[in-house]
């Protein structure tokens, strides 16, 4: 490879580089300014870290194809999605510090939630703006609940491996998340298990 060549694709190598740090910022810039539409005041941090991140992918999943094979991410991945949310952290401290630093000193006061549960059957799913999993409980009243985080038994649900009527036993938390069809806040349960019985 004659020298020519070594500074062509340096250049390449480098302008890559340059183009992923853009699209990192934009990401930034665009997660400040989906945050910053929420009474931040009104929202614990549990809520607050949430609507974050729920910002921060929203912004992702515009740009995906913007971003080479190799560096888009793994959903499953939590080592990566967490490092992803540091550099998009640190990045949206240029666009919105103040808003960081409230995030940061929220998580800092968090108390610790402890999961709910519940004992049911599996009574199907509904894919609406969120994937919603339907437990009939023993009272005969119904429950839905949303899959939006990974969990070692979430396969269960996105395989489609569960039963209609099949016992099961769900853990799960509350958040208030935005729906904007709404446009307000609605008290939600996200699951974080699912057992069959």
């Amino acid at each position: 490879m004659n020298r020519n060549h070594v500074i062509l694709l340096l250049v390449f190598s480098l302008s890559i580089s340059v183009f992923a740090q853009d699209i990192k910022d934009t990401i930034a810039k665009e997660t400040c300014e989906c945050v910053s539409k929420f009474d931040t005041d009104a929202m614990n941090s549990s809520d607050l870290e949430l609507n974050f991140g729920l910002c921060m992918l929203e912004s992702y999943n515009k740009h995906i194809n913007e971003f080479a094979e190799n560096e888009k991410l793994d959903y499953e991945n939590n080592a990566q999605m967490e490092n992803f949310g540091e550099v998009i952290a640190t990045r949206m401290l240029e666009f919105c510090p103040k808003m960081i630093l409230k995030l940061g000193k929220n998580l800092n006061e968090a108390p610790i939630s402890k999961d709910l549960t519940i004992e049911g059957v599996f009574n199907g799913t509904n894919p609406e703006a969120f994937f919603n999993v339907i437990i009939k409980e023993p009272t005969g009243k119904t429950t839905k609940l949303i899959l939006l985080d990974y969990f070692e038994n979430a396969y269960l649900i996105t395989d489609r491996l569960l039963k209609s009527n099949q016992e099961v036993i769900v853990t799960y938390y509350e958040a208030n998340l935005f729906d904007s069809n709404l446009n307000s806040f609605v008290a939600t349960k996200i699951i974080t298990n699912i057992i069959t019985k």
